[in-house]
């Protein structure tokens, strides 16, 4: 019944359409009466509404793009989720084959330190169960005996109590890495588990993903022709004419996204000049802050030089005031003991002067290669053509972050097969300073990397290689999408 008032409506709006289209003959025969302000009103109200139905027409054109891009980035979503969860379930099992592996090791040790004990144990069973050794002290043969029986015995004691802490040691380690290593295994399982949940959800995405794409199909081609009646033109124009107006709006894309690249890559530099000024002004304040230091460290030096010069001074002073005061006693007792001489008395001889007391010393005073992001080009164009199949990584198909990855292998750099995990394991680089070689990510969440959903090679000149989605081959496309989030460089 739909489909019946939709062509019935399709019809009614082609006969007016025609009879828009067509006004001067009805207008040629000058004896006709002259429109009414009725027909006038009425031919307006047909022209408006012939407008607002082409409106809502290429309004539901424009809604069914935006769904079939919106489905597609979905589904590259649904893809990398599944390659994410396959790259943790291989780190599961790596991590659960080296506890296990520790694990046996660990009940080695335990088999040796129960061997060791048992040794122990027959030794003592084949001494008949002289476990205190006091058939030792019996039968010693004297003092010395007895002395070199109870240090033996002792040592035996010692060994004993060391093989038995080992063993209740090595149980003990051995029981935390088996269940360190059940632990393991049981996250291994529910590794694998995600595994095939994100495997059924992507194959849920790519299935109604076809069917999304069939229908819409459809729905555009019937408004295709729904607009062609609305219009009076051929559905083959209205088609060229939609097909011209997706090509406008994916230029307008491209356009926003390098605007956006363009203003991030503003506001980085701004961030980056505003971390060099304060790095600057730190740097200033401390070498203003060392010159200062040093300065007063000069002035401290002087100071403390120009103090033991005037101590020097004063011990040379005082120095030679003594030596003058000395000289002047030995003066005045050998000129005491000159006259006691010459008045005839007997003289002892004279006392020698002291010798003058020494004075005191003066105080002294370069990841990935440029030649390496050339072979990763080389491999990607290698493999234009070939069809993409998610979860593949080559020879023969591929998907995104598949290729990505044998590519860089190729340039010697080892990058897991999921897209968030390269981006989190390489280095950021601005949209504006991006080289051939780098990786290109698409997200659909500007704010958060873990929504990306696409990963390609940049080539140059705003191109990149890319796996793009099931359907499609290997291919060269231009990077300008709504959906870019960044790039890295490996």
């Amino acid at each position: 019944m739909a489909s019946l008032s939709l062509r019935r409506a399709t019809a009614a709006l082609t006969l007016l359409g025609l009879a828009l289209a067509s006004p001067v003959p009805a207008l040629a025969d000058p004896t006709g009466p002259p429109p009414s302000a009725g027909d006038v009103a009425a031919s307006r109200q047909a022209a408006e509404s012939v407008a607002d139905r082409v409106g809502r027409i290429e309004a539901q054109l424009a809604a069914a793009g935006a769904r079939s891009d919106r489905l597609a980035a979905e589904v590259g979503r649904a893809v990398e989720d599944y390659n994410g969860a396959r790259v943790r379930l291989a780190e599961a099992r790596h991590q659960a084959a080296e506890a296990q592996r520790r694990a046996r090791e660990a009940g080695t040790a335990v088999d040796s330190s129960r061997e060791t004990l048992g040794r122990f144990a027959a030794a003592a069973y084949r001494a008949g169960g002289d476990v205190g050794g006091l058939s030792a002290f019996l039968a010693a043969d004297g003092p010395r005996d007895l002395i070199s029986r109870a240090a033996a015995l002792q040592a035996v004691g010692t060994s004993r109590r060391h093989a038995l802490d080992d063993l209740r040691s090595a149980q003990v380690h051995a029981g935390l890495l088996r269940e360190q290593a059940r632990r393991l295994v049981v996250a291994q399982e529910r590794a694998t588990r995600r595994v095939a949940q994100a495997r059924a959800a992507a194959e849920s995405r790519l299935t109604a993903h076809r069917q999304a794409v069939a229908e819409i199909a459809v729905q555009r081609e019937s408004l295709v022709r729904e607009l062609a009646a609305a219009r009076n033109t051929t559905v083959r124009l209205e088609r060229a004419r939609q097909d011209d107006l997706e090509r406008r709006r994916a230029k307008a894309a491209r356009r926003a996204a390098e605007a956006r690249a363009l203003e991030a890559a503003r506001a980085a530099e701004a961030q980056r000049q505003a971390e060099a000024a304060r790095a600057a002004e730190v740097a200033r304040a401390a070498e203003a802050d060392a010159a200062r230091r040093a300065d007063e460290q000069r002035r401290a030096d002087e100071q403390r030089r120009a103090d033991e010069q005037r101590q020097a001074e004063e011990r040379r002073r005082a120095d030679e005031a003594r030596q003058a005061d000395e000289q002047r006693r030995a003066d005045e007792q050998r000129r005491e003991q000159e006259r006691q001489s010459s008045g005839g008395g007997a003289t002892s001889p004279p006392t020698p002067a002291p010798a003058p007391a020494p004075s005191t010393p003066p105080a002294g005073s370069s990841s990935g290669t440029a030649s390496g992001a050339e072979r990763a080009i080389d491999y990607a164009r290698a493999q234009l053509g070939k069809p993409y199949r998610w979860g593949a990584d080559g020879p023969d198909s591929f998907d995104c972050s598949g290729l990505t990855m044998r590519a860089w292998q190729q340039g010697g750099v080892g990058l897991p097969h999921y897209s968030v995990a390269q981006y989190e394991g390489t280095t950021k680089v601005p949209l504006t300073e991006i080289r051939p070689g780098d990786l290109v990510f698409f997200a659909s969440d500007p704010g958060n990397h873990r929504t990306i959903y696409h990963v390609a090679l940049y080539v140059g000149d705003g191109q990149m290689i890319e796996a793009p989605y099931t359907g499609q081959d290997v291919r060269v496309s231009s990077i300008w999408r709504g959906s870019l989030f960044g790039a890295t460089r490996p």
